[in-house]
């Protein structure tokens, strides 16, 4: 006779398993329609942290660990929610794959277009897009730009940071290491014929 041990254990086999799968697969069909999108000109370059990616998984990550207890205390009750919790979880791993792919994007300088594009800025948000959470969830699968010509000047942190300062206010790009910091500082003014000023923090 199977015990509820044997339950769970079929339960966390039957979703687990088939869910890290899934949000691999979605990761990689966005990815590839991220690259047409983005890395398709011959002046596009792409500054790749892989620690920056770590983020996205952690969030990801922990949002499908307390989803899938939510769907075993779910079913240990009324067995027949996995009806409405299964198409739920579909929605959260192809939310879970994007985030992964635009992680894994990076930031983009296109010189054909004259624009950088890096992740957004978590600082734009207010209180009340916070608690609503759609936005804060909205900043891992999307891209904020600027112009290259609208940036007036760089600043490069002491520590991993990139600050771009223009008419359209301050941005930051933040990387995991100095190396990552200052492939970028380079991609942004390699061809700005000495217009853009780069101040340095002290390190």
């Amino acid at each position: 006779m199977a015990t509820k041990k044997d339950e769970y254990d079929g339960v966390f086999l039957f979703l687990i398993i088939p869910a890290v799968l899934a949000t691999l697969v979605f990761s990689l069909y966005y990815f590839s329609r991220l690259k047409k999108q983005y890395l398709t000109g011959p002046h596009a370059r792409r500054i790749f942290d892989i620690g920056a990616q770590g983020t996205s998984l952690f969030i990801s990550g922990v949002l499908g660990y307390v989803y899938y207890m939510i769907v075993v205390v779910l079913y240990h009750y009324v067995p027949l929610t996995l009806v409405l919790t299964l198409p739920l979880g579909l929605v959260l791993l192809i939310w879970m794959g994007k985030a992964q792919a635009y992680a894994f994007l990076g930031v983009i300088v296109d010189y054909d277009k004259g624009v950088v594009f890096f992740r957004p800025n978590e600082e734009s948000l207010d209180i009340g897009d916070m608690l609503l959470v759609v936005p804060l969830l909205r900043q891992f699968t999307s891209l904020d730009s600027v112009p290259l010509d609208a940036i007036d000047q760089i600043t490069r942190q002491a520590g991993k940071r990139v600050f771009i300062h223009g008419e359209f206010g301050s941005r930051h790009i933040s990387f995991t290491n100095k190396l990552k910091r200052d492939e970028c500082i380079h991609l942004l003014t390699a061809r700005s014929k000495g217009r853009l000023k780069v101040m340095a923090e002290l390190e």
